[in-house]
């Protein structure tokens, strides 16, 4: 549904407007003035599209509109959409006025939304944007929210200041500052990556992890695995499932050891089991499945279910048939258990069909006349898997 202009707002602004609209005329003929007017009424008290239609219009109509756009921008009693389109179509301007309008915004410190499209809006200036932010960088108080919009910039002129926030005594911006940090295949953010990995601040930790799990070209230089490891034994939760997320993307046989040897460990909590289960099944290597295999039999009823949904997404024919082999082996035994999850049992009818696991057939026609109705029904959507492959006839 299309935000509206708020009741409470379109008065302050057109209040605004009627004073731009003296300056303005001022700069324009009288014609180029009555095509803004009309536009800026369109602007304001047109649906959502009106608007992205009307900002096309007022950049066509050029800089004079600026002077019409600057003052939505600035009224804080103006409607979000109103502001958001505001600082969107001034980013569209290579105009100084537009350039500072944006900066000033980001002084107010505004709704998140509105600050991201005033970053995209500065993106378009290049240079001379990124200059305006290195120069608000260097301010205190604005510190953390041009790191903000500088991370968000695709642009090599942002490496060096980024570089520089990244050893902020603020934590928080230097966590946005590594984040960013971390797209830059560059020699100086391997380094900086792999000395924060210690930082003393977890939000500073996760981002350096997670920058780490993605920079497969440092594996031959260092051993990243063991670098890695001591986060899933963090005393933040966030470090430890940021490190099997991490471990889990580099993917090699050591990480897989790693990941197996802390899932099995009784001492290890669920919440990390079940992170080190998904990042166990993104690993398409048949240690990987061992290990969810090994799990399965040792851990708790809901983690054992989304063992068993991991393993549906194995993309490996070989593996594929290594699981349904498993899985067909263990449910023929588990079914003779007095204690039997029928939960589980349906997940696992489910995953053997998901799997195209030929010989589960049999088995699955059986479970058609289970007792449990859920079980009936997963067993019988299983077998549609191989009806399927079939083909008519």
């Amino acid at each position: 549904m299309a935000l509206g202009v708020g009741e409470q707002g379109l008065p302050a602004v057109k209040k605004s407007i009627m004073f731009v609209e003296i300056t303005a005329a001022d700069m324009c003929s009288d014609a180029l003035a009555e095509q803004l007017e009309q536009a800026l009424a369109q602007f304001l008290e047109g649906d959502f599209r009106e608007k992205w239609e009307t900002s096309k219009q007022l950049v066509e109509l050029g800089p004079a509109a600026i002077a019409y756009l600057v003052p939505l921008l600035q009224d804080e009693a103006s409607d979000w959409e109103v502001r958001w389109f505001a600082a969107r179509t001034l980013g569209q301007f290579e105009h100084p006025d537009a350039l500072q309008a944006l900066i000033d915004l980001l002084q107010q410190q505004p709704d998140p939304d509105v600050l991201t499209m005033a970053a995209e809006g500065l993106s378009h200036f290049g240079d001379a944007g990124i200059k305006a932010l290195i120069e608000l960088l260097e301010q205190p108080e604005y510190r953390l929210i041009a790191v903000q919009v500088l991370a968000s910039i695709q642009h090599s002129s942002v490496f060096v200041p980024l570089l520089t926030a990244a050893e902020d005594a603020d934590p928080a911006i230097r966590a946005k500052a590594i984040a960013a940090l971390g797209n830059f295949h560059h020699e100086e953010v391997d380094k900086l990556l792999i000395g924060t990995v210690r930082d003393p601040s977890m939000i500073v930790r996760r981002e350096a992890i997670a920058a780490l799990g993605v920079r497969h070209h440092l594996l031959t230089q260092v051993n990243l695995v063991d670098l890695l490891l001591p986060g899933l034994w963090d005393v933040r939760p966030e470090i430890n499932q940021a490190t099997a997320i991490a471990l889990g993307k580099l993917g090699t046989e050591t990480a897989v050891a790693a990941l197996a040897r802390v899932l099995s460990s009784p001492h290890t909590p669920d919440n990390l089991q079940a992170d080190i289960i998904s990042a166990l099944g993104w690993i398409e290597r048949a240690s990987a499945l061992r290990a969810l295999i090994a799990a399965l039999r040792q851990l708790s009823g809901s983690l054992q279910v989304q063992v068993v949904e991991t393993l549906t997404r194995l993309q490996t024919p070989q593996l594929q048939q290594r699981a349904g082999d498993a899985l067909c082996d263990w449910l023929k035994t588990y079914l003779l258990l007095p204690t039997a999850d029928n939960q589980l049992i349906a997940t696992i009818a489910l995953a053997l069909g998901t799997l195209h696991y030929q010989p589960a057939m049999l088995v699955l026609t059986d479970l058609q006349t289970h007792d449990d109705p859920k079980v009936q029904l997963y067993a019988t959507a299983a077998l549609r898997y191989f009806a399927d492959e079939a083909g008519p006839g």
